[in-house]
């Protein structure tokens, strides 16, 4: 076997050189890249077991050497796959995944530094980043829970912003300028948005200050005006991802006077001049009524006089459902509403 050896290297080399110079661009360079996918996959599919039985102590000594690892694994949205949107979810997933193990068997004080340094990467190079960060974020907050929220208030700005900059309502400018920048915009979205949620559901903390709830407050809800994708896109967006997140936003608000603002933001766009939207602004009522349950009664007075107003709305859907939203608040509040009207 000992002489075969060279003989072997010898015609892998001739084939590695033919592979390089014979083959023509629009050949290679697909199967390059498919090849690299199949790779990073199973490569992280042996970490994540190998990581599973590392000790602690093992982890901290190898954490700088798995972190450079990692930052080049989770830049493989951004630098090889922007294009295929499905293959790079994927791929993502598995790194993520992964990732996960090692981020459970770390320390509050290790995960800090770790956690800033994604933060920081995301931020340099493509914005395809950003998406790899926030999704890494929403799947890290659910495992950690509690605990994340203590890390998430240097977000609270990237939240707002991107929450903007998303917002085909509030500007012209896409924030993704490539191929698919619309889905891209709306991935990133969904995963702020989720991403928020958790940080709200899992808070014990009082995470939301006065000066983090402003800065949040309208952003989410204008987020009611942004039709990015079309009908349908928007439609799911609203009630599986904008509506919970707001739901469990007024419960971390536990603050009458920012009910108050919340509440009056949303009834302003229920005198929107899309239905869509004065749709959506009345789903979005009944959610914060189901949440807030007995303490939405101090929040009625002024809520009823819109409400009249869209009993009387040209859309029939929009009529039908401030009839439903009527019908929730009382059986939520256990009492008619007739003598508020």
């Amino acid at each position: 076997m000992g002489n075969q050896l060279p003989s072997l290297s010898l015609r892998l080399a001739s084939l590695r050189s033919s592979l390089a110079n014979k083959l023509p661009p629009r050949v290679l360079l697909p199967v390059l890249t498919k090849c690299y996918t199949i790779m990073l996959g199973a490569l992280m599919s042996i970490l994540k077991e190998h990581m599973h039985h590392m000790e602690r102590e093992q982890l901290s000594i190898h954490q700088s050497e798995l972190t450079g690892f990692f930052l080049a694994a989770l830049d493989f949205r951004a630098q090889f796959c922007q294009g295929d949107l499905a293959t790079a979810a994927q791929i993502e997933g598995s790194v993520i995944d992964c990732l996960l193990v090692m981020v459970m068997k770390l320390s509050e004080v290790t995960f800090r530094p770790f956690f800033f340094k994604l933060f920081d990467w995301s931020k340099s190079g493509r914005k395809e980043r950003l998406l790899t960060f926030f999704r890494l974020s929403d799947c890290i907050a659910e495992r950690l829970k509690g605990l994340f929220v203590l890390f998430a208030g240097n977000l609270v700005k990237p939240f707002a912003d991107l929450l903007q900059q998303t917002n085909i309502s509030k500007t012209e400018e896409p924030l993704f300028d490539s191929e698919h920048g619309v889905e891209k915009s709306q991935l990133l979205l969904c995963s702020v948005l989720d991403c928020l949620h958790k940080i709200f559901l899992y808070d014990t903390q009082r995470f939301l200050s006065k000066e983090r709830a402003e800065a949040l407050l309208v952003p989410l809800v204008d987020q009611l005006e942004n039709r990015l994708g079309g009908d349908e896109e928007y439609q799911q967006r609203v009630t599986k991802h904008l509506i919970p997140c707001m739901g469990q936003f007024a419960v971390s608000l536990a603050d009458d006077t920012q009910w108050k603002s919340l509440n009056y933001n949303i009834l302003l766009k229920s005198r929107h001049a899309d239905a869509k939207v004065r749709f959506s602004s009345l789903l979005m009522l009944m959610e914060l009524a189901a949440k807030l349950k007995e303490n939405y009664v101090v929040l009625l007075p002024e809520t009823i006089p819109f409400l009249a107003e869209l009993m009387e709305d040209e859309c029939e859907e929009v009529e039908h459902q401030v009839q439903k939203v009527v019908q929730e608040m009382e059986d939520i509040l256990g009492e008619p509403l007739q003598s508020y009207f």
